[in-house]
């Protein structure tokens, strides 16, 4: 996708800065490190948080390619996002 190549420093700054307040607002809120999906929250806490820090520090490393790598991440990320949200949402399912 040339939406990714297209990025400037700035604006991968300005999305490292919205990542890592909301990494920290996850863990802030759902610190939890028993094991069960609660733990995936927690980790994609931290995660996007990291990532976050990641892109604040460089925002001129090059960013990610069109291909194959790039579209399983999000593939992943999506189930991720769908299976905490069932999960979450859930009758009697909040943690």
């Amino acid at each position: 996708m040339p939406i990714f190549a297209a990025q400037t420093a700035p604006v991968v700054y300005l999305n490292g800065t919205l990542l890592f307040v909301a990494g920290v607002a996850i863990v802030q809120a759902h610190n939890r490190w028993r094991w069960g999906w609660p733990l995936l929250v927690t980790l994609s806490g931290w995660g996007i948080l990291a990532v976050g820090l990641v892109r604040m520090i460089a925002p001129g490393a090059p960013q990610a390619s069109a291909g194959p790598v790039t579209d399983v991440v999000f593939v992943a990320l999506l189930a991720l996002g769908v299976g905490l949200s069932v999960l979450g949402y859930r009758r009697g399912g909040g943690a």
